[in-house]
């Protein structure tokens, strides 16, 4: 039975991840929903570790962008799942609009947010 409460998109666009004080950069989002998201990557994070998730939303103005904190959910040395905990309203309206501009099937996307209007 499937678990999962927000269906993933594809991005293809760069993200940060911040883990105790530690920047990590990524050219591409594996996968990204309201709840969380996976990043492919050869680290090692320690589960239940608090970090912060950084989409850059224009490469000219890096400090224009959409912020998330969360913590380490899964981390399998090839990738790491991230659950999304904190937003806040500005940013979580940009995250739905990114999910509903980019899925398959923006009607059920409406209706996640329509069921979950925050993260859980």
């Amino acid at each position: 039975m499937e678990k999962r409460r927000f269906s993933r998109i594809n991005l293809k666009m760069s993200a940060d991840l911040t883990v105790k004080e530690q920047h990590y950069s990524f050219s591409q989002v594996a996968n990204l929903s309201i709840g969380g998201c996976l990043l492919e990557t050869g680290e090692d994070f320690e589960e239940g570790a608090a970090c912060r998730f950084w989409l850059p939303l224009e490469p000219a103005d890096p400090t224009l962008g959409m912020e998330v904190f969360g913590e380490i959910a899964r981390c399998d040395g090839q990738t790491v799942s991230v659950r999304f905990t904190r937003i806040n309203p500005n940013n979580l309206f940009i995250l739905q609009n990114i999910i509903r501009y980019n899925a398959p099937d923006p009607e059920k996307i409406e209706n996640e947010i329509s069921e979950h209007p925050g993260l859980v």
